[in-house]
């Protein structure tokens, strides 16, 4: 098992919500496919010759169905709204445009690589620990250059089987949406718990487009994401089954939720 860590940082960042056309509105923290899109980048995966019109090419899914990744919120939210004038393709007539932008985001990312593919992960470990990136990292928009420092090989990462009763401050995907539907088809309330540790702790729930590999193919839904925000930490009373996620205790006794 192969996981290490890295802070990704920047002035500002826009991972913007793929459902909202109206306006430039954003998420809080980067979907699982921004950041293994940012981590290709990094390395110099190519686009397909052949993937324009498609959303990803081959190469993006194969390495995408290699990793997985965890993230730590340590910053604490807020976004920043302006407003840009659009002209129309109508009629010679300008439109205010709303756009909106994360302030000061930091993260704490942790990539898991399948154990038989050496070569992205030796790949991955150069361009991190080195600082030598094919393509620089931004937060979701090219006016949004990332910051990547502190990288960390986690050496003694074990799997958490069962992470009720256990404390974390990382992101955990609600899978609930995915596992759990009763008879009619609808989709149960969700069954994850967590109790803040202090008074001061706050959370942050998003729905993002989520995408994963399973039965060969690049499959998504839309789930959950329970982010704590300015690294609070949270007991895991209760969690519905996990197809999706795992658990892992890395080296500082971290539990991560990797998806």
């Amino acid at each position: 098992m192969k996981i290490f860590s890295f802070r990704l940082a920047g002035q500002f960042a826009a991972f913007k919500d793929p459902s909202v056309t109206s306006n430039q509105t954003v998420y809080y923290i980067p979907s699982k496919s921004a950041i293994i899109g940012l981590l290709g980048a990094m390395i110099g995966i190519e686009r397909d010759n052949n993937s324009l019109g498609f959303l990803y090419g081959n190469n993006y899914i194969t390495f995408f169905s290699k990793l997985s990744i965890g993230i730590r919120c340590e910053f604490q939210p807020r976004k920043i709204t302006y407003y840009t004038n659009h002209r129309s393709l109508i009629k010679a007539t300008m439109k205010p445009f709303k756009k909106e932008l994360v302030e000061n985001p930091a993260y704490k990312i942790f990539v898991l690589v399948n154990n038989n593919e050496d070569s992205e992960y030796n790949k991955l470990n150069t361009s991190i620990f080195e600082n030598r990136f094919v393509y620089s990292p931004y937060l979701g928009h090219a006016y949004c250059p990332a910051l990547v420092s502190n990288p960390k090989i986690e050496k003694n990462a074990i799997e958490v089987v069962n992470p009720e009763d256990t404390i974390t401050s990382c992101v955990i995907l609600d899978e609930s949406q995915d596992n759990d539907k009763n008879n009619s088809g609808f989709v149960n309330p969700s069954d994850l718990d967590m109790r803040p540790l202090s008074e001061k702790a706050s959370i942050i729930i998003e729905r993002h487009l989520h995408h994963f590999y399973r039965n060969n193919q690049l499959e998504q839904r839309v789930l959950k994401h329970w982010i704590p925000v300015n690294s609070a930490s949270y007991r895991i009373r209760r969690i519905s089954k996990r197809n999706l996620s795992k658990f892992f205790k890395m080296d500082d006794d971290e539990i991560v939720c990797m998806y």
